[in-house]
């Protein structure tokens, strides 16, 4: 048979492969092009084509939500190698492992508690000073210094109170009480309630007012307000 004549025929059948492979869902090339060249006259150009599965490799993050979906930082690619019937080959695209991370933090939604307090209430020091240093290590009072707290980060935000074994000083929530505007609070303060709650499993936290407000407390308080952490501790 004539050399050539087999070179057409080997070429035709690296592309039937190719498309069979596609068709069966294992990939699709659309653009790769298959430049095999046989030098040597004297042997047939028979080819064979071979899909490379690629892998799946995770990183986990210890600052991303447990609860967070996955990310796929690398797409992954199959690779394509073209084999010999003399056992020589060639890759025509190397193999690309997908990456995908996951994260391994605590996770950022809970459904909880939240009520409301005063620097003049029953248990409470009078002088307003919350339990937590600032960022700045400076005591904030909510007498003096007000209910608010400018973090550098988050800006304007409320204060509460929280259990600090488990949310620590600095740690930063969006709350949504259902009845008001969402709010991002920092947790500077603590107390013994939420202490019990969260040795139940239970999430309670307690929102600061340096003066008494009872119209506001009405709105915000609730037995179902929705937590979301947005930045543990300082």
């Amino acid at each position: 048979m004539d050399i050539y004549l087999l070179q057409l025929l080997g070429n035709w059948l690296s592309v039937l492969c190719v498309t069979l492979t596609s068709f069966f869902g294992i990939n699709v090339y659309s653009e790769d092009k298959a430049n095999v060249d046989n030098m040597n006259y004297t042997k047939t150009a028979t080819v064979l084509n071979e899909v490379v599965d690629y892998k799946t490799v995770y990183v986990y993050n210890k600052s991303k939500p447990l609860d967070s979906a996955p990310t796929v930082l690398q797409e992954g690619q199959y690779g394509l190698i073209y084999r010999y019937a003399d056992g020589e080959s060639s890759v025509l695209r190397k193999t690309v492992n997908e990456i995908v991370e996951i994260g391994t933090a605590r996770q950022s939604k809970y459904t909880g508690r939240l009520t409301t307090y005063t620097p003049y209430c029953f248990g409470c020091s009078k002088v307003g000073n919350v339990a937590c240093y600032t960022r700045e290590h400076k005591k904030h009072s909510l007498i003096k210094d007000g209910q608010y707290y400018v973090d550098k980060e988050f800006g304007k935000v409320r204060i509460v109170a929280a259990a600090l074994s488990y949310f620590p000083c600095g740690t930063i929530v969006n709350i949504d009480t259902g009845k008001t505007a969402p709010f991002d609070a920092v947790v500077l303060d603590t107390g013994g309630s939420m202490r019990g709650a969260m040795k139940q499993g239970k999430v309670w936290m307690d929102l600061a007012f340096s003066k008494s407000n009872k119209a506001e407390a009405k709105l915000v308080n609730t037995k179902t307000a929705k937590f979301t952490v947005k930045r543990w501790g300082w």
